[in-house]
């Protein structure tokens, strides 16, 4: 009978020493190839904490505006009461436009002396806020003393728009701007001379908003002269 070891010989032993050596080798392997993947799920540096640069520091809390981040708000709700009267100001300036003179209710920046205008033509603006209770009407509002040329004198008051018999007030919760203007351009002695040209105008102009709830703020009267 044949010997079964002859047809399918045994492998060579291998010593005791070398295997043990060859599975601590592949353990350690596994280990470094683990410990390289566990960083991260990119496998990236983990990520750092923002640093402020002070060449471009942080805005502050309120980013410039009144009301914080968001635009400060252009309408409002009328209040059922509101006890702060609107701000208002007056703008008198040349037809092109050249500031000449301004004033304010509460009282800002005010031209107190006389301003003599070259040509009897100005221009007036109006602007009146209220950030609370919101502003229902700006007027613009003139008042001359017209020299005519028998020295004559004239008066004459006129109001952008005109006023009305009852008080102006909206009903609570209805949406009015904080913000409102009105601009005129005015011509001095005209029609109060009988068809003939005015000689000298003296002058006062002013301004006046109303709030939603009506409450009046009527600005300084700015003085100007105009003569021929």
């Amino acid at each position: 009978m044949t010997d079964p070891n002859a047809l399918f010989p045994a492998p060579p032993a291998v010593p005791y020493g070398r295997t043990v050596l060859r599975r601590r080798v592949i353990a350690l392997a596994a280990v470094a190839l683990v410990a390289g993947c566990g960083g991260g799920s990119d496998g990236g540096d983990p990520p750092r904490e923002p640093r402020e640069d002070a060449s471009n520091p942080a805005p502050p809390p309120d980013a410039g505006t009144r009301t914080g981040h968001a635009a400060d708000a252009r309408r409002v709700a009328v209040p059922r009461n509101d006890p702060s009267p609107p701000a208002a100001t007056i703008v008198l300036a040349t037809p092109g436009g050249r500031r000449l003179g301004e004033a304010s209710q509460p009282p800002g920046r005010q031209t107190q002396v006389v301003t003599e205008l070259r040509k009897p033509r100005l221009r007036a603006t109006t602007v009146g806020r209220d950030p609370d209770g919101g502003v229902a009407r700006v007027r613009v509002s003139l008042r001359e003393l017209i020299t005519c040329g028998s020295a004559t004198k004239r008066p004459r008051v006129r109001y952008f728009p005109p006023p009305q018999i009852e008080r102006i007030r909206s009903n609570p919760g209805a949406l009015l701007p904080t913000t409102k203007e009105r601009t005129l351009a005015l011509a001095l002695g005209r029609a109060r001379c009988g068809g003939a040209p005015a000689v000298a105008v003296e002058a006062e102009l002013w301004g006046e908003a109303i709030n939603g709830n009506g409450l009046e703020a009527v600005t300084p009267h700015l003085h100007l002269r105009w003569g021929r």
